[in-house]
């Protein structure tokens, strides 16, 4: 789950991390969504007082921006720095292990900076001080970084992070603050956690009935993958089958003048009840099209997955175009079925194989829209 800012810092904060009071004279007003650069949208205010504050918290609350909008404010003390840094803890894959992240300077456009990386296995307070050494800290500046430093990594660990950013870390007189921070942890783990958080989707807000309606699917039923679904402003529908094309998949309907209604993948040969209940769930929206696109299949029965796709046709028998583009084992059997379901339920559908590009049909289908 990601964390908004106020949750991760209420955690840091049980592991004796400092971060910035909720008094003081001049106070800082944070949107508590997750995106970049909330100064440069807007989200973030400063003010002199209590007052002022909560008056800029009113004018933020409710504040929409590209599929979110702000419903909860932070307003913590701005507190006055000498410095700041970059620190983030993520596991990575390539060396199989925990990794730190550390730039000397933190704060918005670390994307654009180097940032130092240090392969972690044990929470040991020494390493942490080489690192350092090794970049030029010395006294007791290394010393209490290198502790500040450890501490993180023991939050990272103890609460099953899968990352832990803390941007910028602010360098005092008092030692190191986290002024923002940032946290998601492994929901596979979250039986070992006893958080009050709400259920929330991969935006960042809690999730919709049709989210947690989708998840279900998977979660009795370990054949093939069929649950993952955001759900989107857009009113065209999306089934994506895997196969790393689903992102490209998206922008092309956008290019096309598409808005997507949701994303959504699925994969690994699914049986055809759990097709059919995506479809179900997909459907379940005013939509004014809907685009069935995967590339050609390898391990993926293409009649067992579409008859699932055809069960809910026949129930929903929607009266919007409908673009197909799929390829695989059991194709034939399966294409043939479209047709036929097409002619009897009345569908202005189109269907394609694998002789014409995914991306192509994207063009397709928005031509068929707005010929109605």
């Amino acid at each position: 789950m990601k964390m908004l800012e106020s949750e991760s810092k209420e955690i840091l904060e049980n592991y004796g991390i400092d971060t910035p009071k909720s008094g003081g004279s001049e106070l800082v007003v944070k949107a508590q969504v997750q995106t970049n650069n909330r100064a440069e949208k807007g989200l973030v205010k400063f003010a002199s007082g209590r007052e002022e504050a909560e008056r800029k918290a009113d004018e933020i609350r409710g504040e929409k921006f590209p599929g979110r909008q702000v419903d909860d404010v932070l307003i913590e003390e701005k507190v006055d720095h000498d410095s700041d840094f970059y620190v983030s803890f993520i596991y990575d894959t390539d060396v199989r292990s925990p990794v730190m992240a550390f730039s000397r300077e933190g704060g918005s456009g670390i994307e654009d900076r180097e940032a130092s990386k240090l392969k972690l296995e044990e929470n040991q307070e020494f390493r942490f001080r080489e690192f350092l050494q090794e970049r030029g800290f010395e006294g007791k500046e290394l010393v209490k970084l290198a502790s500040t430093l450890s501490d993180l990594f023991e939050v990272f660990l103890e609460e099953d992070a899968r990352l832990l950013e803390v941007n910028p870390l602010g360098s005092t007189e008092d030692g190191f603050l986290a002024l923002d921070a940032m946290m998601e942890t492994d929901d596979d783990a979250s039986y070992r956690h006893s958080r009050n958080l709400p259920d929330r989707s991969d935006l960042g807000r809690e999730k919709t009935k049709l989210e947690r309606r989708a998840e279900k699917i998977d979660e009795d039923d370990h054949r093939g993958v069929a649950g993952k679904y955001t759900e989107l402003e857009g009113d065209i529908g999306m089934m994506l089958a895997g196969g790393g094309a689903s992102l490209t998949n998206m922008d092309a309907l956008i290019e096309a003048g598409g808005k997507p209604a949701n994303y959504t993948e699925y994969g690994g040969n699914p049986p055809t009840e759990k097709v059919y209940r995506l479809s179900k769930v997909v459907m379940d929206r005013e939509l004014r099209g809907l685009w069935h696109v995967g590339g050609t299949a390898n391990n993926t029965d293409i009649y067992r997955t579409m008859k699932g796709f055809v069960q809910a046709l026949e129930e929903e028998n929607p009266d919007y175009p409908i673009v197909i583009r799929r390829d695989g084992p059991n194709a034939d059997r399966a294409f043939e079925m479209l047709r036929e379901k097409r002619k009897e339920l009345d569908i202005e559908m189109k269907l394609y194989r694998n002789d014409t590009p995914m991306t192509k049909t994207a063009e397709s289908l928005m031509e068929m829209i707005e010929d109605e």
